[in-house]
């Protein structure tokens, strides 16, 4: 497995950075830190000089960071690349062909959006590649299964066994979790086939199926959530799924829960 790592040299990248390697440390394979800036000078003749002095400080943290993370057969480099973060991340994620992309949902700068920080909210948005965002107290070890959220309405085969092949290494149960609106026939007749579909094509994962009742699905994610702490989230995106419902301001899911809670997104 390929994982990238945006970096801002934050703490909080550095929380990122080790669920990163601990995932590699269980599929093989390795990890690109990636460093961007966007240097602001008022006269051209500034550039150079503050190029040079951004690029060698970087250099030193992330040569650092890679020696104190380093372990046994564990592959890691870095690249400095200038421009934003959501070009140059998607950039680098298709030219190294990553199959993940990992970062923190909160960076140097300490603004808290409401579900995400706006770097992590805008490469969910525009990337193509997986993302896993991971908040600041996350803790890899304490992560006891996998909760995937479905809607039910004609999810992508390519995008669950995506999910599988990046996720089943890691040796947790699946908890498959839809929330219902209310008693409609024809989706407990698709949850039931959705499930039986799991159960035939993975037959040697472990699933354990969840349709909860709630008019509003960002308060019943809410409240799962805090049954269950230990998780990680997957959900899928697709145009005006329900996924994109929680960054709209009128959508917003509860605080409760996402300070713990690490977030993979699969694109469908």
């Amino acid at each position: 497995m390929k994982i990238l790592v945006p970096t801002d040299l934050s703490e909080n990248a550095d929380v990122a950075l080790e669920f990163a390697k601990q995932m590699v440390m269980k599929t093989g394979g390795e990890i690109m830190l990636l460093f961007s800036y966007y240097a602001v000078y008022d006269f051209a003749a500034q550039a150079t000089q503050i190029i040079h002095q951004i690029e060698k400080d970087a250099k030193k943290h992330l040569k650092k960071t890679i020696k104190e993370h380093q372990t046994e057969g564990l592959k890691m480099d870095y690249i400095i690349v200038q421009g934003t973060v959501t070009t140059s991340v998607n950039t680098a994620a298709r030219e190294l062909k990553s199959d993940l992309i990992v970062m923190g949902t909160q960076g140097a700068s300490g603004i808290k959006k409401v579900l995400l920080g706006s770097n992590t909210a805008d490469m969910i948005k525009e990337t193509k590649t997986p993302i896993l965002a991971i908040p600041n107290d996350a803790s890899f070890s304490r992560l006891q299964e996998i909760t995937v959220a479905v809607e039910l309405k004609k999810e992508d085969r390519k995008a669950i066994e995506n999910l599988i092949e990046l996720t089943s290494p890691l040796g947790l149960p699946y908890e498959v979790l839809h929330i219902d609106k209310g008693d409609d026939f024809d989706t407990e007749i698709s949850f039931k086939g959705f499930k039986s579909h799991l159960n035939e094509s993975f037959p040697h994962l472990h699933f354990e199926f969840f349709n909860q009742k709630d008019e509003n699905f960002n308060k019943g994610l809410d409240r799962f959530l805090k049954d269950h702490p230990n998780t990680m989230l997957v959900m899928f995106s697709k145009t005006r799924s329900f996924f994109e419902q929680l960054f709209s301001k009128s959508h917003t899911v509860e605080t409760a829960y996402h300070t713990h809670v690490p977030l993979m997104v699969i694109k469908s």
